[in-house]
């Protein structure tokens, strides 16, 4: 991890150039060119144990024997083949110590995990035994947590998920506390998918989100460019697109989500970029969430969407298979004229950063979209599998609480640059409300993205070469010009499948009142 300061904001800086798991990876792309040059010289020593066996076969009779040339040509074979296994050797120990050292790091993290959670039973546990006075040592636990120093809410509602349910058990009574134990002996699996999982089930049981397909419309410039002439929705849209320009930096790509608030409900922006040598990139921009007053709405950026992004990779455990979000940008970018192969970047925030990681990591979708890099702010994306060879930004606050719910930080990788801001106090009066508002806000992580596309930080360059290098731009932020299109897609419920009955409620029953006899 490292440390990068801005006017008033300082960054956290974590995976990408310069972190231990990029030259773990450096090391082990060397050991893959070092096994592939030990294959390469099998044939060699095999053609050299073939010309000495030759030779020897050739002079068994001549006089004078050749000893000299004999013995060299053996011992040409010899060295070649000791090379040859040197290198072998080399080459696995190489691949070997990204391995171990992973392994090693993930046992590391479920240890501390698991002592977090033990030691949470423990508080528990002493706060039960305080009997009619725990509700003041649960509360003098709360407020240990959020008095920890160095600590932004971010990382104690990543505790509470983590640790809560072992500190729940605690306080319930010793019974409890050793169920809750025993469990920890087969615990699994990645800390955040199991209650996305649930909790989508939930709906689905519930009746709260019903299987569907997304419609797709293409929305005309009056309706989301100020600077055309406004028509009523429905104008005729051109299928030649827009005039864009589109900056080619960080701040740039994140400002295209921005802009996605402002479209049409459920709409996202599509930019195609020709690059200097004629070839096209294709820019998605999604907005985050859009509609919190329905689980399932018709707008895919709903409650139900979130839960399709976040469980992208168990989605053959419930009956809506398809991730409406994925289909918009797929039906997007054909109706763009993207070709198969064509780079694709995506950006998102909040919930859109969940469907662009999930997207990133889904093998069907890159099967149609290739996918290299994406950039995403305030989203809980950490237990998205996105492979090495695609680029990832991921901008985080300290205080922002929303990206506390993947259950903690992502794991430092070569290709995935996690930077948390660290910003002065922007709430009057220490307003919490404000806090974790203004944490989460894509204004403000905006504001981070510029300071960030100053940085001189190796993971944060690197990321924004990689940037210029996929939009074919030159150095530094300068805009690239494009065509831009945009399409709104509504969830529409599938009618060839009955809706699921909500689950019934208890009907209040009527309980007869014996008289008593007064003795």
């Amino acid at each position: 991890m490292s440390d990068q300061e801005g006017d008033s904001t300082t960054f956290s800086i974590e995976g990408g150039v310069g972190s231990i798991s990029y030259t773990l990876a450096e090391i082990a792309g060397v050991g893959d060119h070092l096994g592939s040059l030990a294959h390469l010289m099998i044939p060699l020593v095999n053609s050299l144990q073939a010309e000495w066996a030759w030779l020897v076969g050739v002079t068994t009779a001549a006089l004078p024997y050749p000893y000299g040339p004999v013995d060299a040509l053996r011992n040409s074979v010899w060295t070649a083949g000791r090379a040859q296994v040197d290198i072998a050797a080399l080459a696995r120990k190489a691949q070997l110590a990204k391995a171990n050292y992973e392994a090693a790091e993930a046992h590391n993290v479920a240890v501390v995990a698991r002592m977090g959670r033990i030691d949470a039973l423990r508080q528990g546990l002493n706060a039960w035994s305080l009997g009619p006075f725990a509700p003041l040592g649960v509360a003098a636990d709360v407020s240990a947590l959020l008095r920890q120093p160095g600590a932004g809410l971010r990382d104690v509602m990543e505790k509470i998920l983590n640790n809560g349910g072992g500190y729940a058990a605690g306080l319930l009574g010793p019974g409890y506390a050793m169920a809750y134990l025993l469990s920890q002996i087969r615990r699994q699996g990645q800390p955040g998918v199991i209650p996305a999982v649930v909790l989508r089930k939930f709906f689905d049981e519930a009746g709260l989100a019903q299987p569907g397909k997304v419609a797709v419309r293409a929305v005309p410039a009056q309706e989301w460019d100020p600077e055309e002439p406004y028509f009523p929705p429905g104008h005729a849209s051109s299928a030649e697109g827009t005039s864009w320009k589109l900056r080619a930096s960080i701040e740039g790509l994140l400002a295209g989500s921005s802009d996605a608030y402002k479209y049409p409900p459920g709409s996202i922006g599509v930019v195609r970029i020709e690059r200097p040598d004629g070839s096209n990139v294709w820019v998605v921009h999604l907005p985050g969430t859009e509609d919190w007053s329905t689980v399932d709405s018709t707008n895919p950026f709903d409650m139900e969407g979130n839960m399709e992004g976040l469980t992208a990779a168990q989605r053959e455990a419930f009956e809506q298979q398809e991730v409406v979000v994925q289909q918009l940008i797929k039906e997007a970018l054909r109706a763009s004229g993207a070709l198969p192969g064509e780079d694709v970047l995506l950006t998102g925030h909040s919930g859109g950063g969940i469907h662009a990681a999930a997207a990133a990591a889904d093998p069907t979708f890159r099967a149609e979209v290739n996918v290299k890099m994406i950039v995403i702010a305030g989203s809980p994306a950490r237990n998205a599998d996105v492979p090495e060879g695609i680029a990832v930004v991921d901008l985080e606050n300290e205080h922002d609480i929303v990206t506390a719910g993947d259950y903690g930080p992502p794991e430092a990788a070569p290709n995935w640059v996690t930077v948390t801001s660290h910003r002065p106090p922007m709430a009057e009066d220490g307003d919490l409300g404000e806090v974790i508002e203004q944490a989460h806000s894509l204004d403000n992580y905006l504001v981070d993205a510029a300071a960030l596309d100053q940085s001189d930080n190796p993971a944060v360059e690197a990321s924004r070469d990689t940037l210029r290098t996929i939009l074919g731009a030159g150095v530094g932020g300068a805009a690239v010009a494009g065509t831009k299109w945009v399409y709104q897609g509504r969830d529409v419920k599938d009618q060839s499948k009955p809706a699921p009955k909500p689950i019934p409620m208890p009907k209040p029953t009527r309980r007869s009142i014996k008289p008593t006899r007064l003795a």
